[in-house]
């Protein structure tokens, strides 16, 4: 029987092995370790492995797999349930690097690295990645959940450009997964999100798009539901090459937002079009000539400042979310989400969110990836919160929840996995993503690579639970 001093004296042991920094709970610098971008997280495992190469991960994993400890990694935190106490928290953060092949259109990515790192290394080659509204993701997370970005309409989702993967298992044996090699486990990877392995590095095919024509126009939010009709009407006559959103936020007055825009309610329709500027002003001029129209920021934009289209924070922040994939929208639907909003400014979630999907993103077949009949949705909804005032997480939630059920005759899945929700995920959550045939042979996967469910997903135990026996 191992004791805690047994425990202390082989984490001192790790410490000395690898050449990242290993933390205890009661150590120094633990708690900015282990801190998520969202802070509505609170993380608390038993040890934090900082790491700085392949090698620490592998020595982290059999670790934690000797001394039975559940197994969880993080590069920013922007989207990962809670960390069960107990448990060992991988930090990827320092694993950022990126090399770009010009000639291949391809990038060889760290486990750690943001899409930031990604964007500004393709930049000078002409070239750039899938990513989503936020530069500041994590690329794993984001890539292993499906990846919904700024220009899926026109290629498609971020995981459909995945090459090959280097990966640990929970034996610690590090692995190559592609089409070739390993292909189950490369399956799961293109969808199935974090609970199979540790990624330590990505190849990454990359676009000609160094430039795109995008940006958003506002609207006062006191017509929000006319708006919104226009937008999903518009979205109908679009071509693959314009990929679409539509927000409603209320801006809280906090030091990140203007002071001109404290308190106020606006509805934005953002674009990213990767068609030439004058196509894209004909295309869009419905929307930006819209009346009322204001704060239009549409522009020819390097791809390095694709962070502005959305304009999305930075700096860490407690959220709340809830999201869920629908098979279409009508005018029924859009009446039926102001309806369960309520009155804007009071709403317990500042910001109300739709995307367009189809295109590129839907002609994948279904059984290619864990996607499945997922990329049958027309549309992402996502309501977000930050608890402040008079708004718990608990309240924000139950909003969010209650969008949810009005839009039921309209929801194809509560997915996809990188969308379902910020803070509390749950077993039911995560099933809900996958279709049966995907949700069966993830679990043979999960089966043939992680049969003690070390990556356990910060304790929802869905794969586990899912297994006889």
């Amino acid at each position: 029987m191992q004791t805690a001093s047994d425990f202390s004296q082989e984490l001192a042991q790790l410490a000395q092995v690898v050449t990242g920094t290993v933390y205890a709970c009661d150590s120094p610098g633990y708690e900015d370790s282990c801190a998520a971008w969202n802070r509505a997280i609170d993380h608390r495992p038993s040890v934090v492995v900082e790491a700085e190469s392949a090698e620490d991960v592998q020595k982290a994993v059999r670790f934690a797999t000797r001394h039975r400890l559940p197994i969880t990694t993080q590069t920013t935190g922007h989207g990962q349930p809670q960390i069960a106490a107990g448990g060992l928290l991988v930090q990827m953060k320092r694993l950022n690097r990126v090399v770009v092949d010009s000639a291949n259109q391809t990038a060889s990515v760290g486990g750690g690295a943001q899409w930031s790192d990604v964007i500004a290394a393709a930049y000078p080659a002409g070239l750039a990645p899938l990513s989503g509204s936020s530069p500041g993701v994590g690329v794993v997370g984001y890539l292993l959940g499906g990846g919904y970005g700024l220009m899926l309409r026109t290629y498609g989702l971020t995981v459909d450009q995945l090459r090959r993967a280097k990966v640990v298992l929970a034996d610690g044996s590090l692995v190559v997964a592609s089409e070739s090699e390993n292909p189950d486990l490369f399956y799961a990877l293109r969808g199935g999100g974090g609970a199979f392995g540790i990624v330590v590095e990505l190849e990454i095919g990359l676009v000609p798009h160094a430039e795109v024509f995008a940006g958003s126009v506002a609207f006062d939010a006191s017509n929000g539901a006319e708006i919104f009709k226009t937008w999903m009407a518009w979205t109908k006559t679009l071509p693959d090459e314009i990929t679409s959103g539509i927000f409603v936020i209320t801006f809280p007055p906090v030091p990140f937002v203007p002071e001109f825009l404290h308190g106020r309610s606006l509805v934005f329709v953002t674009a990213c079009s990767t068609l030439s500027p004058e196509e894209s002003e004909l295309l869009l001029a419905p929307i930006r000539s819209r009346p009322g129209a204001e704060l239009d920021s549409f522009r020819m934009m390097p791809y390095t400042e694709s962070g502005s289209i959305y304009n999305e924070p930075v700096d860490p922040l407690p959220l709340v979310g809830r999201g869920a994939m629908l098979t279409d929208l009508d005018e029924a639907a859009v009446e039926a989400l102001f309806h369960a909003i309520g009155p804007i400014p009071q709403s317990p979630n500042l910001m109300i969110q739709i995307r367009h999907l189809d295109g590129a993103s839907a002609r994948i077949p279904a059984g290619a990836t864990p996607i499945g009949d997922r990329r049958n949705g027309g549309y992402l909804l996502y309501a977000l919160g930050v608890p402040m005032g008079p708004h718990s997480p608990q309240s924000i939630a139950a909003h969010g929840e209650g969008i949810l059920d009005a839009l039921e005759p309209w929801i194809h899945a509560r997915a996809p996995l990188n969308w379902i929700g910020e803070a509390s995920i749950t077993a039911e959550q995560i099933r809900g993503v996958y279709d049966d045939a995907s949700f069966e042979r993830l679990i043979r996967v999960k089966k043939q690579v992680d049969p003690d469910n070390r990556f356990d997903k910060a304790g929802v135990g869905i794969w586990m639970a899912a297994q006889p026996g």
